[in-house]
C-alpha cells in the first residue's frame, strides 16, 4: 500500500506546492506501484489531512477518466464499511480512476470539514488540469449526505473549481428534517426507510450548531448559483427523499441536468448486490459520463 504525503496551504499554489502538486497527481496517473489496484494518499492542510484512497480501473495505461467520489454518512445510508465496495464497483464499471475522499465527522463541525474537503477537492481539479487531464472528464460524485457536502463546496467555493460534471446518488438536499415538512415522500415512504429522517437529525443536530442550521450555506435550494455544472441525479422512487431531489432537479437548468427514479429503490441503493440494478445504474452514469 503506498502512502503518499502532499503539501497544501490555504490552496495557494506557490512553486514549491505546484511542484509537489505535479508530482503527486502524476503519481496517482501513472502508478509505479500498485498493489491490488488501490493505493493511500494524504493531503495535507496547513495542521490537518484527509486521506484520500485511489482506485484504479483494470487498463491503467488507458485512464483518461477522473471521479472524485465523496461518501455520505455510514449511519444514515446503513452503509458503515461498504464504501470501498461502492468505489469498487464505480471504478469497475465506468473505467475510472477513482479518487475516493475520506473524513472524520467526530472530529470537525460541519463547516470547517467541508472547507477542507472543498480544498482538497481544488487541489486535486488544479493538480489533475497540470497534468493535462480534460475538467471535462473530471466528475464530482457523491450520495447521501456526501452530495450536501458537495452542494455547500458550491457556496463556498464558488467559480473557484472547475466542475463541469457531477453525479449525486439519493442526495440530502433540504434540511427539513426539523418539524414540518412540505415533502410528501419523507411521510409517505418512511416504511421502506425506518430511522433515515432520525438519523439525519442527529447528524446534522451533531455536526452543526443550532444557531448556524438556518445559514444559506447549508440550504442548496435557496442558493443562488451562477455557474451550474452538467448534473445527473439518480434516486429510488421509495426513498424518503425523493421529493427534495425532485424539488432540486426542477430548479436547475434542463439543459444540464437529468433526473434518474429508480423503481423499487429506496435510500442507499449502492451497497444492495443486484447485477441488474447495478448495469442499470451504470448504464446511465456511463451515458451521462461520455
Amino acid at each position: 500500500m503506498i502512502i503518499l504525503v502532499i503539501n497544501m496551504i490555504d490552496n495557494e499554489f506557490d512553486q514549491e506546492v505546484k511542484y509537489k502538486l505535479f508530482r503527486t497527481v502524476k503519481e496517482i496517473l501513472h502508478p509505479s506501484i500498485s498493489k491490488k489496484n488501490i493505493s493511500d494518499y494524504k493531503i495535507i492542510l496547513g495542521e490537518e489531512y484527509l486521506p484520500v484512497r485511489v482506485y484504479y480501473p483494470k487498463k491503467v495505461s488507458e485512464m483518461n477518466r477522473v471521479i472524485i467520489y465523496i461518501r455520505g454518512n455510514g449511519n444514515v445510508t446503513e452503509c458503515n464499511g461498504k464504501y470501498s465496495d461502492i468505489c469498487k464497483k464505480l471504478c469497475l464499471n465506468t473505467d475510472s480512476l477513482v479518487i475516493a475522499i475520506e473524513y472524520t465527522e467526530e472530529k470537525y463541525q460541519y463547516k470547517k470539514m467541508v472547507e477542507m474537503i472543498a480544498e482538497t477537492v481544488a487541489y486535486l481539479y488544479h493538480g489533475l488540469e497540470i497534468n493535462m487531464m480534460d475538467p471535462s472528464n473530471i466528475c464530482l460524485v457523491g450520495d447521501s449526505t456526501g452530495c450536501h457536502i458537495i452542494t455547500t463546496i458550491h457556496a463556498l467555493q464558488a467559480g473557484k473549481i472547475k466542475i463541469q460534471k457531477e453525479i449525486l446518488f439519493y442526495p440530502t438536499i433540504s434540511l427539513e428534517y426539523f418539524g414540518k415538512t412540505n415533502y410528501e415522500s419523507i411521510e409517505k415512504n418512511k416504511n421502506f426507510n425506518l430511522h433515515l429522517i432520525e438519523n439525519l437529525q442527529e447528524y446534522f443536530t451533531f455536526m452543526i450548531p443550532k444557531k448556524e442550521l438556518e445559514e444559506d450555506i447549508y440550504h442548496p435550494l435557496r442558493q443562488v448559483r451562477t455557474e451550474i455544472p452538467n448534473t445527473l441525479i439518480i434516486t429510488g422512487n421509495v426513498d424518503c427523499l425523493k421529493d427534495e431531489a425532485k424539488d432540486y432537479y426542477e430548479r436547475l437548468p434542463k439543459e444540464k441536468a437529468k433526473y434518474v427514479e429508480l423503481p423499487f429503490c429506496a435510500h442507499g441503493f449502492l451497497k444492495t448486490e443486484d447485477k441488474e440494478l447495478d448495469q442499470e445504474i451504470y448504464e446511465e452514469v456511463k451515458a451521462f459520463l461520455g
